[in-house]
C-alpha cells in the first residue's frame, strides 16, 4: 500500500467467487462503473495476479473449492499484513455461520458504507 491514487482514479479490483453468475454480475457492474476488474473461480489464480499487479481491492467469496475466502485472505495477509482494508467477504449464505471464520468483524446485515475511496494501492 505504498501509493496513493487519486480521486479521479478508478480502482484495480480483484473478484474471487466460484459462482459463475455472482462473478460475472459483480465484474460487469464494477467495470461499468469504471474500475479495472479482473474475475476468478480460483484462489489459487487470484493469489497469482495479487502478486503481479498492485491492487485496490479484493473481493472474495468466503466458501470455494481448493482454496475458501478465509484461507486466501490469511495468505494476502501473510504476504501483505497492511491489506485488511483491502478485502471484501461476500457469501450467497443468508446466515452468520454460528463461528467466524475469521478472527475480524462480522456483519451480517447490509449498512451504508462510508470510506475515502479509492484507497491506497496495495503493491
Amino acid at each position: 500500500m505504498s501509493r496513493a491514487i487519486s480521486p479521479s482514479t478508478t480502482g484495480r479490483i480483484v473478484v474471487v467467487d466460484d459462482d459463475d453468475y455472482v462473478r460475472e454480475v459483480t465484474e460487469m457492474v464494477l467495470a461499468g462503473a469504471g474500475h479495472s476488474v479482473r474475475a476468478t473461480p480460483n484462489g489459487l489464480e487470484a493469489l497469482r495476479w495479487l502478486e503481479e499487479e498492485p491492487w485496490d481491492l479484493l473481493i472474495l467469496d468466503l466458501r470455494m473449492p481448493e482454496i475458501d475466502g478465509p484461507a486466501l485472505y490469511r495468505e494476502v495477509l501473510a504476504r501483505w499484513p497492511r491489506a485488511a482494508a483491502h478485502v471484501l467477504f461476500v457469501s450467497g449464505v443468508a446466515e452468520r455461520p454460528p463461528d467466524p471464520p475469521l478472527d475480524v468483524p462480522v456483519r451480517s446485515s447490509p449498512s451504508r458504507w462510508r470510506s475515502s475511496w479509492p484507497p491506497s494501492r496495495v503493491s
